[in-house]
């Protein structure tokens, strides 16, 4: 994640020839979401995809002071943040 993201910026997020190429842009920073943890507002939306995997595209959700809170591809997959522990 980059320090200061703005809507438009697309980076990569790790690069090994052939086994890593994850590719990241910024659609949003005020996107709204809840998962079952909580609602958050102005939160940072990602699309991410690699160059390996062409047709497998992730939409990322974070939320400021939490980090990564939702995941989704397609219509039909969805991975939630449900609690958080303290140790």
């Amino acid at each position: 994640m980059e320090t200061n993201p703005k809507v438009g910026d697309t980076y990569r997020q790790e690069y090994y020839k052939g086994e890593a190429e994850d590719m990241a842009s910024v659609t949003n920073l005020s996107e709204s979401a809840t998962v079952r943890y909580g609602s958050y507002q102005d939160v940072l939306m990602t699309k991410e995809w690699s160059a390996l995997e062409p047709s497998v595209i992730e939409q990322k959700y974070y939320a400021k002071g939490v980090g990564f809170i939702l995941v989704t591809m397609g219509e039909t997959e969805r991975l939630e943040l449900v609690k958080i522990r303290q140790n």
